[in-house]
Order: C-alpha cells, then sequence, then structure tokens
C-alpha cells in the first residue's frame, strides 16, 4: 500500500513539476469591432470577408490583418495590422477618402 501512495505522489509531483516547465501557449479571444466611414466598404480580417459597414466578433489572440475592399470614387483605407490580446474588446475605423478626381475643381 505505501508502494502505491509512493508511486502516485510521485506522478502527482512529477506531473506539477512538467507543467511548470510547458511554455505558456498565447490562449483565448479578444473582440474586434470594425466600421467604415462615410461610406459602406467591405471589411475582410486576415483575407477573410467579414461584412460591409460593420463587423464585430470574437478572434484569437495574436496578429490579425484588416483590409477593406474597393468603392467607386473613394480610397479604401491602408490594410493594418492589430494584435488581439484575450478578453480585450478593440475598435477600429475605416475612414475611405473620397478620391481625387471626384473632388469638386474650382
Amino acid at each position: 500500500m505505501a508502494r502505491i501512495l509512493l508511486l502516485l505522489l510521485s506522478i502527482i509531483i512529477f506531473s506539477i513539476f512538467l507543467g511548470h516547465l510547458t511554455p505558456a501557449k498565447a490562449e483565448g479571444t479578444g473582440m474586434l469591432s470594425v466600421t467604415t466611414t462615410p461610406v459602406s466598404g467591405a471589411i475582410y480580417v486576415d483575407n477573410l470577408l467579414q461584412g460591409v459597414k460593420f463587423w464585430s466578433g470574437n478572434l484569437n489572440v495574436g496578429s490579425h490583418l484588416v483590409s477593406f475592399g474597393d468603392v467607386d470614387g473613394y480610397a479604401a483605407p491602408p490594410p493594418q495590422t492589430v494584435t488581439i490580446i484575450a478578453d480585450q474588446t478593440y475598435y477600429f475605423i475605416g475612414a475611405y477618402r473620397k478620391s481625387p478626381s471626384m473632388l469638386p475643381s474650382d
């Protein structure tokens, strides 16, 4: 009986020891909320279409690429990388600008 208890105790201690030496992994999700203004533009996250004008969703922890689709008469905002941290919410606004050729001339 003592040998079994000693074996179980050794296994528990060994498991705890290994757990402390295992590198921590990036786990969890955070929320990203993206809006386009002043027009309704396509929203891409990691090159996947997520919505138009507004999108909100959970993403895995780590870096993600946010980019925007073309809208006639407007220049799309440049792509940007956002780094998601667990349990955090990020708000991102994609501001489209009128193309120079669409601006009124004097």
